[in-house]
């Protein structure tokens, strides 16, 4: 089998699917090569793989046509946050405030966004090949050699494979990892006391301990980061006493931990690739890079880097597209956003890892001074929900907003 398409995209998860419905959309003949893909929405309880939605991503994924499609019984808008220091006294409390429409975020199963982006490419022109890709030759256009022994010859090739990156590993691209020593525990709990539409960040000396907000008001997701010794230690407790350590570690600021899930944990690490774009190939999501947890940014990022790729790129309308100089601004434009967001990640884990007295003591002022700035909140704010610097057109406040679930 021989096929030839404007877009290729390489993998099928919510990156890559957000990127091919955009190029179908813009009328590129489009294929996505996913060998694993799942279409079905969930049902039942709550996935435990759920992902915080920044307002900007939800933009894009409203532009994919995607938003319009999830299930509003199993979203979780978060219309404040509250961040604090096991170290010091200081904390953080910040809500949207009157400039914007709307909540802060929304909690989505990971799987519901797969299933409503599915829909739209099957509601498309786009195909999707259930599929590998074994080689990539050629330069304009890439020839992609698949397993199944197709070729598919595409104009602009999508590395949306992950961290992993396949794709990226037959480029040659350098890839620069470095691990944190920790993990990430998930689970789901339910608690004595209703979670009030608010996501709760408690930052420890062995990690940040979030609680996000799900559809029944006593359920949260738990995002545990710790170091690696921990995060063995409670993977093996018994539910009692996870449950026990769980609530310690959170102050039982929402009361007893009644009940909880099946646990999970991924390691963490930061990550970039060397380049986002090599020949007439682009790198997104966590293929082209990796940020720690702590701040819900690593898929919202990745969404950034397909509205960023649209619209350097623009629709394939003309000969030679897509220009060289194009896929070299989306490369500058997105390896400049990671970085700044692998700066702030990184910087905040480290800062609250500190257990020496004075710098407790300054954290815990500066959180107290960021609290009573109205400016600095604000400015806070913007950027925690992807509104301030240089955001993708699809993405800004002015694009068509997602309605609040």
């Amino acid at each position: 089998m021989s096929a030839s398409v404007d877009v290729a995209v390489v993998g099928g998860g919510v990156a890559g699917l957000c990127c091919a419905a955009l190029f179908a959309r813009a009328g590129a003949r489009v294929s996505v090569v996913e060998p694993e893909l799942d279409p079905s929405a969930p049902s039942g309880p709550i996935d435990l793989r759920t992902l915080a939605i920044i307002p900007a991503a939800a933009r894009v994924l409203g532009a994919a046509g995607a938003w319009a499609l999830l299930d509003p019984a199993r979203i979780q808008p978060f219309e404040a946050m509250e961040v604090w220091d096991a170290g010091s006294r200081g904390r953080l409390e910040f809500t949207p405030g009157p400039q914007h429409d709307g909540p802060l975020g929304w909690i989505v199963e990971s799987r519901q966004l797969v299933a409503a982006l599915s829909r739209v490419l099957e509601a498309s022109t786009a195909s999707v090949l259930a599929d590998r890709v074994e080689d990539i030759e050629g330069q304009a256009p890439v020839n992609l050699r698949l397993a199944g022994g197709g070729r598919l010859a595409a104009r602009l090739v999508v590395a949306a494979d992950g961290r992993g990156s396949p794709l990226r590993a037959l480029l040659g691209i350098p890839w620069h990892e470095t691990p944190y020593g920790a993990r990430a525990l998930i689970a789901n709990v339910t608690t004595g006391i209703p979670h009030g539409r608010v996501a709760r960040q408690r930052f420890l000396a062995s990690g940040p301990l979030a609680f996000l907000p799900l559809p029944d008001p006593h359920a949260c997701s738990v995002v545990w980061s710790c170091e690696e010794s921990l995060a063995a230690r409670l993977a093996t407790l018994d539910d009692a006493a996870f449950r026990q350590a769980l609530g310690e570690a959170f102050e039982h600021r929402l009361g007893a931990i009644e009940t909880s899930s099946a646990r999970a944990c991924f390691p963490l690490a930061r990550a970039r690739a060397e380049r986002f774009a090599q020949g007439a190939v682009a790198l997104v999501g966590d293929a082209a890079h990796l940020v720690h947890p702590l701040a819900g940014q690593g898929l919202n990022l990745g969404l950034l880097d397909v509205a960023a790729l649209l619209e350097c790129l623009g629709p394939p309308v003309r000969e030679g597209w897509p220009r060289a100089s194009a896929l070299g601004r989306y490369a500058r434009w997105r390896r400049s956003a990671a970085l700044d967001m692998t700066l702030v990640t990184d910087g905040l884990e480290r800062l609250f890892a500190r257990t020496d007295s004075p710098l407790r003591w300054l954290r815990g002022c500066g959180l107290d001074l960021a609290n009573r700035s109205g400016p600095l909140k604000r400015a806070l704010v913007a950027h925690a929900m992807g509104e301030a610097g240089d955001v993708p057109r699809l993405a800004r406040p002015q694009a068509a907003s997602p309605p609040a679930a």
